[in-house]
């Protein structure tokens, strides 16, 4: 590590590394006295430890939870005998439960960020399982829907997000890999439930009695999220790298780079922006902030340059006292000492699923210590003002929620693109597993152990892909949009012609190539996400995301199943699935060249207001 050097914590996707490294050598800053610094608490991923207990857990869930959701399939011609319902109707079911467990995510992110992974996933076990206990019992369509779609939807959503965001808290150097084994159970859960356990289950104890054991299955995830120990923040007053002083010339730089950010975001307004409005303005998009720490004898004082973030004011000097800060005790007489667990969705790159060390911030700052640092101070910012904020709805909710939900977002093109793309990417991502076997069954005369065979092998190169794209990602020169797009198109090609296969080889191979298809974008979305818009705009463009491909599950699978009861068989539904894929990989193409354009754009804008 650098001692007393500056370092930058700007995540605008325009700033290239060495546009970044030149900001922080930029100048040369007066050296402030050190006798009355105090480090700044810092979370440390361990990268391994107890990170591999929480690893396993974390597999774990995501078999559960997407093994049940991926096998819907496999119940659907159940219900729509006992309820002598409609392939559109019992869709609802599926696509209810898949679409709420996304559409969740911006409300569990919040709650996790205040109470924790391990708490929220125990919950969301609870209500996953009660919803699929309860649905056992239904006495028709409609209360399948609200039981077994809506409650155990939103449970399962309380229960994955938190399994993925605690791996982002224990690994940094080597999330990239320990992302990829996580969200590999989705593939190994879709295989076992739906070539093995459901079809068990189904013959030994019919409906309701499967249904039932599924609800004791996703009881066990409180087990497994009963694992996930909240990691502490630790302050190392011997480091005397870690004493976070700025100098005002250094805030002052940090602030004029944001005020440029914001403008551009806001030339597209066409309406004169003020000094003050730039800063103050609480549509901002940068979520850049820096704190100067000087520490008295009595009270610890504060400069924010701040984002939007609760009700902070740009370049307002807050005093705290040390008691606030420090709430466990921290003196000056222990060499390390732990403050209250980390609020996780405060980090920006707690969503991201490749190697954060990666990222041209980190590279700026000199490595993953540094970067943490910065990070760690941004966490300890909000805390500090929580302890003054009031309101009904704490502080660490209501920040995530306007953070993830922050609309201003939908004024950029770029954005807008990949949340349509996303959108018909996600219509068409589930249909294939809910029609598939009852396809091959009813229309292609394929028996039931083969057509059961074909929906489990999805699933095995979703469980590879996921790996592979995810290590493959981190390679500088892989162009992660390519990637994705090429994907989806192959994918997408094949589903349409689908209708078109006649042997069972045909379609285990369709079902492999389908597989890997959305693996690729499942493996890819944060990826994206920051390399079109910056680690600091993660958080925001993924709550966002997520609700528009909540939405789209909603839909995607019973307007499909109302394309078969309309036409009396699956060959529209394929088609329709492949259409949704196929367009979303052409349309997902230019988005680099959208942002080019985007930035040209708003930059004419801007220097027109300021002239």
């Amino acid at each position: 590590m650098r001692k007393n050097s500056e370092k930058v914590y700007l995540s605008d996707p325009e700033l290239t590394e060495k546009d970044l490294l030149g900001r922080a050598n930029h100048g040369g800053s007066k050296k402030l006295e050190e006798e009355n610094f105090r480090p700044a608490p810092v979370v440390v991923a361990p990268d391994g430890g107890y990170g591999w207990i929480v690893l396993i857990a974390s597999f774990v869930i995501n078999v559960v939870v997407d093994g049940i959701i991926f096998s819907f399939g496999m119940l659907s011609q159940e219900l729509m005998t006992k309820y002598e319902s409609t392939d559109g109707a019992v869709a609802w079911v599926g696509s209810m439960q898949a679409g709420f467990y996304l559409l969740a995510g911006p409300i569990v992110s919040a709650l996790c960020n205040k109470y924790g992974a391990r708490k929220i996933t125990v919950i969301g076990s609870f209500i996953a399982a009660l919803g699929i206990a309860a649905s056992s019992f239904s006495v028709n369509l409609a209360m399948m829907m609200v039981m077994y779609g809506l409650v155990s939807g939103i449970g399962f959503g309380f229960v994955y997000l938190p399994a993925i965001v605690i791996v982002g808290e224990y690994f940094d150097k080597k999330r990239a890999l320990a992302t990829g084994i996580a969200v590999s159970g989705s593939g190994v859960g879709g295989f076992f439930f739906s070539k093995v356990i459901i079809p068990l289950l189904l013959e030994a104890y019919g409906l309701q009695g499967c249904l039932l054991v599924l609800a004791g299955i996703s009881f066990n995830c409180a087990v497994f999220g009963a694992l996930f120990r909240p990691l502490r923040a630790v302050y190392r007053r011997e480091e005397q790298e870690g004493q976070m002083a700025r100098t005002e010339s250094f805030i002052q730089r940090i602030q004029d780079a944001r005020d440029d950010r914001i403008r551009r975001l806001n030339a597209d307004s066409h309406a004169e922006i003020s000094d003050h409005e730039a800063v103050s303005s609480p549509k901002r998009l940068s979520k850049i902030e820096e704190s100067d720490y000087r520490v008295g004898p009595e009270k610890v004082e504060m400069t924010y340059v701040t984002g939007s973030v609760g009700n902070m004011k740009e370049s307002e000097r807050m005093k705290l006292s040390e008691g606030q800060l420090h709430r466990r005790g921290s003196t000056s007489s222990r060499k390390s000492t732990h403050s209250n667990s980390s609020k996780p969705m405060y980090k920006p790159d707690i969503l991201y699923s490749g190697s954060v060390q990666n990222l041209p911030e980190v590279k700026a700052m000199g490595g993953i210590d540094e970067y943490r640092r910065a990070t760690s101070i941004q966490a300890v910012n909000r805390e500090g003002l929580e302890a003054t904020s009031r309101g009904c709805c704490p502080p660490a909710v209501s920040s995530v929620l306007r953070q993830m939900l922050d609309v201003s977002l939908l004024r950029s093109p770029t954005f807008l693109l990949t949340c349509f793309t996303s959108f018909l990417t996600l219509a068409g991502f589930f249909i294939p597993f809910v029609y598939i076997k009852t396809f091959l069954s009813s229309q292609i005369g394929l028996d039931d152990d083969q057509s059961t065979t074909v929906l489990a092998a999805i699933s095995v190169t979703n469980t590879l892909g996921r790996i592979v794209v995810g290590f493959i990602s981190d390679y500088p020169r892989v162009d992660t949009i390519v990637v994705a797009c090429s994907a989806l198109i192959v994918g997408g090609l094949a589903t349409i012609f689908a209708p078109f296969y006649s042997s069972y080889a045909i379609f285990i191979i369709y079902a492999l190539v389908f597989g890997f298809a959305i693996s690729a974008f499942a493996a890819l979305r944060s990826i994206i996400l920051v390399d079109l818009f910056g680690i600091a705009m993660l958080n925001n463009s993924f709550g966002l995301q997520m609700t528009f491909q909540g939405l789209a599950t909603l839909i995607g699978s019973p307007i499909a199943g109302a394309i078969k009861d309309a036409t009396g068989a699956y060959n529209g539904t394929f088609y329709f699935a492949g259409v949704l894929l196929t367009a979303s990989g052409i349309l997902l193409f230019p988005a680099k060249t959208v942002q080019r354009w985007e930035r040209r754009r708003s930059g004419a804008v801007l220097g027109r207001h300021e002239a």
